[in-house]
């Protein structure tokens, strides 16, 4: 039987929230007490690759989970903004989130700001990260292919829909390089 953490971590942007996602909060349950999920890139939004807001993303976080049943006790839900400086980003995080002692990253780049960090790193096991990721939806959305609603949870296809998130995306993606904002970082 593996070791109880107190605490554990899981950062994405979450746009949107699939059923990867869903499936790595249960893994992380499984090993762990608790989960804090934070909302990475929480001031990016009406952009192709960050179409929705961080008050969407955690809707749709809060729903899927309480419609899987997932204890909310046992999560924490926050947000933390992209800093310009790469190095100082950790530290600002740890000062928004409860204290954790592990953190669920498949992330590259984060593996290397925190290799020399106190703290558990470990990797979620993807399932069929093909269809299960961001940008595959994002396209799906886009194209406003259905097979989109087939890989997130009935709680985030409500919102989605709510949303009109298919047209939001189209329009996103055309409009793009008139945004004035277009040199921001996407």
């Amino acid at each position: 039987m593996r070791k109880k953490y107190l605490s554990a971590a899981l950062i994405g942007r979450f746009q949107p929230f699939h059923l990867g996602h869903l499936e790595f909060i249960r893994q992380i349950l499984s090993e762990n007490s608790e989960v804090i999920l934070i909302i990475g890139s929480s001031q990016a939004n009406f952009t192709p690759h960050n179409p929705f807001t961080a008050g969407e993303r955690t809707r749709m976080i809060k729903d899927s989970l309480i419609e899987s049943k997932i204890p909310m006790e046992k999560v924490t839900i926050i947000h933390i903004m992209d800093d310009e400086n790469n190095y100082r980003w950790f530290s600002n995080l740890k000062s928004f989130a409860p204290p954790f002692n592990v953190l669920y990253t498949g992330n590259v780049f984060i593996k290397l700001l925190l290799e020399n960090e106190q703290i558990l790193l470990r990797e979620p096991k993807f399932i069929r990260k093909e269809l299960y990721n961001g940008s595959n939806i994002r396209k799906l959305l886009a194209a406003n292919d259905p097979q989109w609603k087939n890989l997130v949870p009935n709680a985030v296809k409500k919102i989605i829909l709510e949303l009109n998130g298919s047209e939001r995306i189209r329009k996103l993606r055309t409009s793009w390089e008139d945004s004035p904002f277009r040199h921001l970082k996407e």
